[in-house]
């Protein structure tokens, strides 16, 4: 049973929704995409357990069909049968793909923005390499030390929050300016722990085959990453690219999984020229 999505709103015209990843993570650490608002209504959708949605009844019914079902739910209800643009960031990004995959119809043009194209042991092994070749850079050494201190997921949602927040250096560039004003306001952002731990224990090791599902996707897709992110970067755009029949793809210079805090002028210039192409 899909859960009723809520979502923050800003702009008007032509609808472009927006479905943030983690999974777990607050939507608001997608608030950079308003300035896409100029032209168009964009609307960042609070999925199940983070924001103003309610959680699963159940913890561990967080699986990628609860995922698609809510967003193709939630579509219906806001566009009323009109195709919407879509746009997933990571986790979000497969599940935006998913969907375009399932119901063409329902999705003008899709972008997927650091949205990975495989998972298991190999992802995990490409992204600790990623890691550990950044460790030169203060803040990444910090991170990565208190990732390898944590052999499990707090329970509490304010704590994985700032568990995220600790973590960021990892998935952003290299200007300590900027991730510093972003750990500040992503610890104020609480998290989903039963979310995540899905993701991570059920979903992650077999991505790799759910995500050949995305090879139905017909519509026109952009595949946008950092050259720096180690979850989602150049060879996982180099494999979308393999699998969307005729996506485009973008990489952004200096930046990582956060690509949209890293390089926001350059995302939101990328993005806004392929709606309107």
């Amino acid at each position: 049973m899909p859960i009723p999505l809520t979502a923050s709103r800003w702009g008007s015209g032509p609808l472009l929704v927006c479905h943030p990843g983690g999974p777990g993570l607050h939507p608001d650490y997608l608030a950079s995409l308003e300035a896409l608002a100029e032209h168009r209504t964009v609307m960042v959708v609070h999925p199940r357990g983070v924001g103003r949605t309610p959680a699963a009844a159940e913890s561990d019914d967080y699986g990628l069909d609860a995922y698609t079902a809510d967003l193709s739910a939630w579509i219906d209800r806001e566009a009323r049968g009109e195709p919407v643009d879509l746009l997933g960031h990571s986790h979000g990004g497969i599940v935006a793909g998913l969907l375009a995959a399932r119901r063409p119809r329902a999705v003008r043009r899709l972008v997927l923005m650091a949205t990975p194209a495989y998972g298991g042991d190999e992802a995990d092994t490409r992204a600790h390499e990623g890691y550990r070749a950044r460790r030169d850079e203060p803040l990444v050494a910090a991170a990565l030390d208190t990732l390898e201190r944590h052999d499990r997921l707090p329970a509490d949602g304010g704590a994985l929050g700032r568990l995220v927040a600790n973590l960021l250096p990892l998935w952003m560039g290299p200007d300590p300016h900027a991730v510093t004003r972003w750990q500040r306001r992503l610890a104020e952002l609480p998290a989903n722990p039963d979310a995540l731990h899905h993701f991570n224990t059920r979903v992650h090791p077999v991505l790799t085959t759910e995500l050949l599902g995305l090879r139905e996707i017909r519509g026109p897709t952009l595949a946008v990453a950092g050259d720096l992110d180690s979850l989602a970067g150049p060879d996982h755009l180099h494999r979308l690219a393999a699998l969307v029949p005729g996506a485009r793809t973008v990489t952004l210079p200096g930046s990582g999984h956060m690509c949209h805090l890293d390089a926001t002028e350059a995302v939101i210039r990328a993005v806004a020229d392929f709606l309107l192409d």
